[in-house]
């Protein structure tokens, strides 16, 4: 099995993939198969796609959730260790975790900001599932300084 980074093509005819197969896989497939770790394992898995995707050079932030049919992310507000986001994410269900696209803004942000960062999310409001998702990262711990 080869192990090459390739970027995913996204195109007209790869974005428009049925809500019905979106929500068995995320709703029922996943958890199913994850198990306890599923939000452990979303998380690490966004973080993942991050990676992949920043090195191929992704689009801009915004477009890339709306092509991943995450929903329509928003920066709400920006502080000198710390980026506050709204996620509307029409097909997500309330009780559902949002570790993945949390994982993913962390990386992403990790990238941009040189330093560890984690991101945690709450429910704002349940239709659409409407999410503040909360970035930070502390500059006394850069990237490179992990041993």
């Amino acid at each position: 099995m080869e192990n090459k980074s390739k970027s995913l093509e996204l195109n007209e005819e790869n974005m428009n993939v049925p809500t019905y197969s979106y929500q068995l896989l995320r709703h029922m497939l996943i958890p199913e198969l994850l198990g306890k770790e599923e939000e452990m394992i979303l998380y690490w898995a966004g973080k993942s796609i991050a990676r992949k995707l920043y090195e191929d050079g992704v689009p801009e932030l915004s477009s890339f959730f709306e092509q991943a049919s995450w929903g329509t992310l928003s920066l709400l507000k920006e502080k000198r260790t710390e980026k506050q986001y709204e996620l509307i994410a029409p097909l997500m269900e309330k009780d559902r975790p949002l570790t993945l696209e949390c994982g993913f803004l962390a990386q992403w942000t990790e990238f941009q900001q040189g330093f560890i960062t984690e991101a945690t999310y709450e429910l704002k409001k349940k239709k659409p599932c409407t999410y503040r998702i909360i970035v930070r990262w502390d500059k006394g711990d850069p990237v490179g300084d992990r041993t």
